[in-house]
């Protein structure tokens, strides 16, 4: 174990997008994906996330279908996943709707919130939890270009697919 874990949300079925996530993470222990993974039609995206060399965790998002979840060979998890790593709780959602993701996080003081669906990337801490959405590596709205982040053992970065550079960093503490 490496002590890294990657964050990516609404890849949409683009092969692209996961792949220059996996080259800016380097090695990673898994991956959590806030859903909205895959198109209508078959891109590849499916069978690179089957055979990735290390556990990616999944949770449904607004457009995933039931029938994603045998196309990806991961579970797909709803409204919720939940992740243990280093003496933190992570729980993971597609934040559509956010309020009670929101919510569940502060009332469990959850560590690390992790959500997508809006497109735009942020970290916000509230009451002691942090909420992350890592933007989206296939589609971003605002701003900010496609992106994704990687969590260690100093904090929380999300960074641009394109180049790796810094959009938002937090520490842990």
């Amino acid at each position: 174990m490496n002590g890294r874990l990657g964050v990516i949300s609404d890849t949409h079925g683009h092969e692209e997008a996961w792949k220059k996530a996996l080259s800016r993470w380097g090695s990673v222990d898994g991956v959590l994906h806030c859903g909205d993974v895959l198109a209508d039609i078959a891109t590849g995206l499916e069978e690179m996330i089957r055979g990735a060399p290390f556990p990616v965790i999944i949770s449904r998002g607004n457009c995933d279908r039931p029938e994603d979840e045998a196309l990806l060979g991961w579970p797909v998890m709803a409204p919720y996943a939940t992740v243990w790593w280093h003496s933190r709780l992570i729980l993971v959602g597609h934040g559509a709707p956010f309020q009670p993701l929101r919510e569940l996080g502060l009332r469990c003081r959850a560590d690390l919130v992790i959500y997508g669906h809006t497109h735009v990337g942020s970290i916000v801490r509230e009451e002691g939890t942090i909420f992350l959405n890592p933007g989206s590596a296939a589609l971003p709205k605002g701003r900010d270009p496609a992106s994704a982040a990687v969590l260690d053992g100093d904090g929380i970065r999300i960074f641009v697919l394109e180049n790796g550079e810094t959009l938002h960093q937090e520490p842990w503490i």
